[in-house]
């Protein structure tokens, strides 16, 4: 399983610098973030490094009023006849093929796809029509379909199935998947809107479909169980996990920043003040991530002196969060359904003994403590088991 850096603010020199420390890697390039130019201009240095890139048109509210991103061409003047009109839907697709994915050289083309809270046959005639004019114009030889599902219908066994007996008639390569979190929560607490995300995906991979889940952090390692074949994270956590309301103008508040430590062993994040705590307990050591995850960003905070009084801002932060969460990304998948399994489970264990061994000693990540979660997660490998198993057992050397 890959990671894809999902692009936000402020991202374009983390992009670039991670991309050359790691001989490759892929953007998933964000219209809500850049003019075209910068776009250009960024696509340009990331190819001169071996980077690839590929384009979310970002249409999940087509009635988005965010300035940099109904700007984009491609965007339509009249949402209300945009896409139920065959000539409408052509001319933003020939936009994002022409100006958006051709010159970009990306490895697939995502088709627009709208934030969705039903799948019925409403849903199913709006992007029957979508793909039908994308095969007609011969869009990419790779086109993936966009399915960003609303709360709701994550948490629906119905609108899962549903949404699989529709996909199975539609002649696509493979699907980007965006969950709307339980509660527009940054983890989520609720095993049924896991279950549904793993069954959703193992479903499409079972299809003969490519997988990639955007708007990702680490709780989604577990869809290596599904065997998605890469998920897309970032920096600040509006690109770790989808929020509907990024896609308007914002409101004027502006969030109080801080900085996080991310411990890939125990899968949560800390504020620095608490790992005084852990040099003051003699135990840091224990929160240092392994040399196995090569970064070097954090290094300073084990140096010695007090992390509160180290030079670890948000930069370094941000790419030691990736650089772990690539290498963790890149070893969930085994050879075997069984093997996967037993590893996914044993990194789920293994966190819940560092965490409440922290948490003892006074070390919390509060709302990014991974131990409010372990069992949520576990109780959703143990059902997903239960429904897709077998099967996935069987088939696992094929998908």
């Amino acid at each position: 399983m890959k990671l894809y850096l999902q692009f936000g603010y402020g991202m374009m020199g983390h992009c670039r610098h991670l991309i050359e420390n790691w001989g490759s890697g892929t953007v998933i390039l964000s219209p809500r973030d850049m003019e075209k130019n910068q776009m250009n201009s960024f696509v340009t240095s990331l190819m001169e490094i071996n980077g690839s890139v590929i384009f979310d048109p970002q249409f999940y509210l087509p009635q988005a009023n965010h300035s940099r991103l109904i700007k984009h061409e491609y965007w339509p003047d009249d949402y209300s006849t945009a896409l139920f009109n065959r000539v409408e839907i052509r001319r933003m697709l020939e936009i994002l093929r022409d100006q958006y994915n051709t010159p970009f050289d990306t490895p697939f083309f995502i088709l627009p796809g709208k934030r969705s809270s039903e799948i019925n046959d409403d849903w199913y005639n709006f992007y029957s029509l979508i793909i039908e004019v994308a095969r007609e114009m011969n869009i990419h030889n790779s086109v993936y379909l966009t399915l960003c599902l609303s709360q709701e219908a994550m948490r629906s066994e119905d609108a899962i199935h549903n949404l699989l007996e529709y996909l199975d008639t539609w002649d696509v390569d493979g699907c980007y998947v965006v969950p709307e979190p339980s509660n527009n929560s940054y983890l989520v607490n609720d095993p049924i809107w896991i279950v549904n995300l793993m069954d959703l995906t193992a479903g499409i991979k079972l299809q003969g479909k490519k997988v990639v889940v955007g708007y990702s952090n680490h709780q989604m390692l577990s869809l290596g169980l599904s065997k998605v074949d890469a998920i897309a994270s970032g920096t600040w956590l509006n690109v770790r996990s989808f929020n509907i309301s990024r896609f308007n103008n914002p409101n004027g508040e502006i969030a109080r920043k801080s900085t996080w430590y991310y411990c890939p062993q125990a899968l949560s994040e800390y504020q620095i003040p608490f790992l005084d705590i852990a040099q003051r307990l003699g135990i840091l050591q224990d929160l240092a991530s392994a040399a196995v995850f090569n970064s070097n960003y954090s290094n300073i905070l084990f140096a010695g002196a007090q992390p509160s009084s180290v030079n670890f801002g948000e930069k370094d932060a941000f790419r030691h969060y990736l650089q772990c969460l690539k290498i963790q990304a890149e070893d969930s998948v085994r050879d075997t359904y069984l093997e996967t399994k037993e590893h996914i489970q044993l990194r789920l264990n293994t966190s819940e003994q560092l965490t409440n061994y922290f948490n003892s000693s006074g070390i919390r990540g509060k709302n990014r403590d991974f131990s409010d979660y372990i069992d949520t997660n576990l109780a959703a490998i143990d059902v997903f088991h239960r429904l897709r198993g077998m099967v996935l057992n069987h088939r696992w050397p094929v998908i």
